[in-house]
């Protein structure tokens, strides 16, 4: 029969329909950057650690805010996932820069790493969390902390008194507790209240408790009970199921099936009431609520689940029956009674939570460490002597990430074979290949709050190399890296030398080295320079160059490693984070200021940041990277004949990564004690040709880099939305000699 026109009306006018018609406002992702001051600055191994530890464990368990990057929205983050590359450094990268498509596709934010000679993953397990005293000033010294500043209740809630709305699950928590939320799979089909975000400290609360049955479908409800914050009884319905029942559990519902054969009351009937009796700042309050919202079928996104208020270790909760006992000194549930009371339950799970919230952490765990978690506090006094002789242990990560209730997970060839203890901490798992690893990630990842995978291709390949042939290996690619940097000039006037030649070429950018060379057909000069731009904007403007009669080539050195070097640049140069910025050469160091850039390229587009050598460098500022919002702006520009005042400017793509001072920043950094020391490289005269890699094993190395880039992509595309993802590339020491590392780092956005 066709639904008459009144009907469909009273329908749209609903409750129920009013709320399926509102719209969601979009929630902000997290997402990683790093403030522009400090893009170029290198990451330590502890600085890696901090943003570990605060996308993992967050404010709540004292851990600060690194302070050389920004992860906003640290609460929304996921899952958090790190890869480290071993034996990889940031050579290998750049010399292999073709090979790493899916690293450069999926990574926007790229940092230099300083090498470190320690284990890297004991070294992130097992560092030590802050002093809790310093992240919890609120802290007496008279309060007997020894167990209660790393007790769960004090690390999710501090120990300050609030009020209730501090006490709300966020929605990531009742995402995690598998709660029913909207947007989230699943929960297309339930009801939404009529909530909004104005909840306050003095918002109403209402218990909730449910009982259900096993139908044919599953679980349904039986019955619903909701009392008001004095603890009045305001709902009480017995509901019918819509399917068969298999199973009236009525030693715990008290339902039988007489009780349930007169009634009509569904489900659709419960939902329209609960709809209408909720305000639109009500607080749930219920025990394991979780179960009873999706019995109901409802969403409701402001609500106190008592028994994660009450929190223990490893995710465990108590019993309502146990919380009324202690904290309220009341017995519920009792076995002279068949089934539980709804109303009761809901009152007393209302009751304990208003309980916490009024004495505030601190004096539920005062009076109840004992009573109800089972943990005797000692005295102060004990606890300074501890402390002071050092027979109190710092927690470390690992163990701060067990008790939290977060399993890690670690993959890799040497997982059982590290420096790390705790098998309890951690679940290791041993893999022969990186093949295995992916394998076992893509099945098993989205169990693990964090997880660490270790490929070994490299390290195995550099294993059956002698450390001569390693040497080798690492001064074969910093050759392959500074050739792009080197030009050739000639012929050039007899009477020609480097200040003349340093006049010259300072216009387009830093130099390294210059060396003359005096042949039979005249005076020519190896130049190599510090920006691949440098060398790209003095190629195609001195090819051809009028000195004094005599017309210079400009070219680079031709060599098997140089084949490619154009389509290298062009990838460079279509590089993600280089997609927005230009060079500029020719700037007076004396009379050109900031203004005047701004002024000059802002005509071709709004201008995010201008970044020239610090003023502090000892360097002149010749150039500069200018950075606009677009990418259309960076061809406006670099097809301009920019000029300040009279003097005319050489613009290109950007070249170097912005990480980078200048593309020398590749080549190694030499240790040395009490003295300093000149680049074990300067003026050695090797050339390529001398020193290269055979075809046979450049081609092996261009395999395994494929290889390994093949790997981080498929676990990339593995991961959950609004995972942290951290690529590391460890770098390397050999003697006394630095050989940088990489990391990249993103929070994956479906």
């Amino acid at each position: 029969m066709e639904e008459s026109a009144s009907c469909k009306r009273k329908r749209a006018d609903s409750p129920l329909s009013a709320i399926g018609n509102k719209k969601e406002k979009p929630q902000k992702a997290p997402r990683f950057t790093r403030p522009r001051e400090h893009r170029r600055e290198p990451v330590t191994l502890n600085e890696l650690t901090a943003l570990l530890l605060y996308a993992s464990l967050g404010k709540r368990h004292g851990v600060d805010k690194p302070s050389w990057c920004r992860l906003h929205r640290q609460g929304r983050v996921a899952r958090v996932h790190v890869v480290i590359l071993e034996g990889v450094t940031q050579l290998h990268f750049y010399r292999y820069y073709s090979q790493f498509k899916q690293l450069r596709r999926s990574y926007t934010a790229r940092c230099t790493l300083v090498p470190s000679s320690c284990d890297l993953v004991s070294t992130l397990l097992s560092a030590e969390l802050p002093d809790p005293q310093d992240s919890h000033p609120d802290i007496q010294t008279t309060t007997p902390t020894a167990d209660v500043i790393w007790h769960p209740v004090a690390r999710r809630y501090g120990l300050k008194r609030r009020g209730l709305s501090s006490y709300l699950l966020t929605e990531e928590e009742m995402i995690r507790k598998n709660f029913p939320v909207k947007g989230v799979q699943g929960c297309e089909a339930f009801v939404c209240t009529q909530a909004d975000d104005h909840v306050t400290d003095s918002s109403p609360l209402y218990g909730l408790d449910c009982e259900m049955c096993v139908t044919q479908a599953g679980t349904e409800l039986t019955r619903v009970a909701v009392v008001d914050s004095r603890g009045c009884c305001v709902l009480d319905e017995l509901v019918k199921p819509s399917n068969p029942i298999i199973n009236y559990c009525t030693k715990f519902s008290g339902i039988t099936q007489a009780i349930l054969k007169p009634v009509t009351t569904r489900l659709q009937d419960v939902q329209t009431k609960l709809v209408e009796l909720l305000p639109r700042d009500a607080v749930l309050v219920g025990h394991s609520l979780d179960s009873d919202l999706r019995a109901l079928k409802m969403i409701h996104p402001h609500v106190i689940d008592s028994s994660l208020l009450y929190r223990r270790e490893f995710g465990q909760r108590f019993k309502l029956k146990y919380l009324a006992q202690v904290i309220l000194k009341r017995e519920i549930q009792t076995e002279e009674r068949t089934g539980h009371d709804p109303c009761e339950d809901a009152c007393a799970a209302l009751q304990v939570v208003q309980y916490f919230i009024s004495k505030g952490p601190r004096q539920v765990l005062h009076y109840h460490l004992e009573d109800l978690w089972g943990v005797i506090p000692r005295p102060q006094q004990a606890l300074n002597e501890s402390l002071h002789n050092h027979t109190i242990s710092p927690l470390r990560f690992g163990q701060a990430l067990h008790k939290d209730g977060q399993s890690v997970l670690l993959l890799g060839k040497s997982a059982k074979s590290d420096n790390l203890t705790s098998s309890q901490v951690w679940r290791r798992h041993s893999c022969n290949t990186d093949k295995e690893c992916v394998c076992v990630f893509r099945r098993i990842a989205q169990t693990y709050s964090l997880s660490v995978i270790q490929f070994s291709s490299l390290s195995d390949v550099l294993n059956q190399s002698t450390e001569e042939r390693k040497d080798s290996h690492l001064q074969q690619m910093l050759d392959r890296l500074e050739q792009m940097c080197v030009l050739f000039l000639g012929p050039l006037p007899r009477d020609y030398t480097e200040r003349n030649l340093h006049t010259l070429l300072r216009h387009y950018g830093g130099l390294r080295k210059i060396r003359l060379v005096q042949t039979t057909h005249g005076l020519y000069a190896r130049v190599e320079f510090k920006h691949l731009e440098g060398a790209e904007l003095a190629l195609h403007s001195l090819n051809g160059h009028q000195k004094l009669n005599q017309m210079i080539k400009a070219q680079r050195p031709l060599t098997e490693a140089t084949l490619d070097l154009e389509a290298s640049l062009a990838e460079l140069q279509r590089d993600v984070m280089n997609g927005h910025m230009i060079y500029v050469g020719g700037i007076s160091p004396h009379h050109h200021s900031y203004g005047d850039l701004f002024q000059v390229f802002s005509s071709f587009g709004p201008i995010d940041s201008i970044v020239t050598p610090a003023k502090n460098s000892g360097k002149c500022r010749r150039h500069a990277h200018i950075e606009f919002v677009s990418a259309e702006s960076v061809l406006v520009a670099v097809r301009s004949q920019a000029e300040i005042g009279n003097r005319k400017l050489s613009v290109c793509h950007a070249l170097t990564p912005p990480h980078m001072h200048t593309w020398t920043h590749t080549h190694p950094v030499s240790i040395v004690m009490g003295g300093e020391t000149d680049d074990p490289r300067e003026g050695d005269g090797r050339e390529l040709e001398s020193s290269g890699l055979t075809c046979t094993q450049d081609g092996e190395m261009e395999r395994v880099m494929r290889t390994l880039d093949r790997n981080v992509g498929k676990m990339f595309k593995a991961l959950e939305d609004k995972t942290l993802s951290i690529v590391i590339l460890p770098g390397c020491r050999r003697g006394s000699v630095e050989y940088s590392g990489l990391c990249f780092i993103e929070v994956k956005q479906v």
